[in-house]
């Protein structure tokens, strides 16, 4: 089992357990057909580390609600993010599940009330 950081649509966040890492888990996690890893300042400020989000590369076009918190964090570029998100961290070329995903959501309900723990 790898454990990450969901955030849903419902502004719900949690610690989420995947049977692998592979990118078929990670769609699968998101219902979607292909991944895009996004990389925000505003996430790296934030994390102090390369943090990304993985989201669902069609959720406009498949009609996801928005994710407000992920829009939050994608903001910079002036779009907005749909659909549920994975959080994980980019060393090198690689994407890897976060060391402390315990840690991450505690920082993250803590830094920002809105978010409720809680999948």
């Amino acid at each position: 089992m790898v454990r990450t950081i969901k955030i849903t649509t419902g502004c719900r966040v949690s610690v989420t357990e995947l049977l692998d890492w592979d990118l078929k888990e990670r769609a699968k996690e998101l219902d979607a057909e292909f991944i895009e890893i996004v990389r925000t300042k505003r996430m790296y400020d934030l994390f102090r580390n390369p943090v990304v989000m993985m989201v669902d590369d069609s959720s406009l076009i498949r009609n996801k609600p928005v994710n407000p918190f992920a829009s939050f964090l994608y903001a910079e570029y002036g779009g907005i993010i749909a659909g549920d998100v994975l959080l994980g961290i980019q060393q090198g070329p690689d994407i890897l599940s976060p060391d402390d995903p315990e840690g991450m959501l505690r920082f993250l309900t803590e830094r920002f009330p809105a978010l409720q723990k809680g999948g």
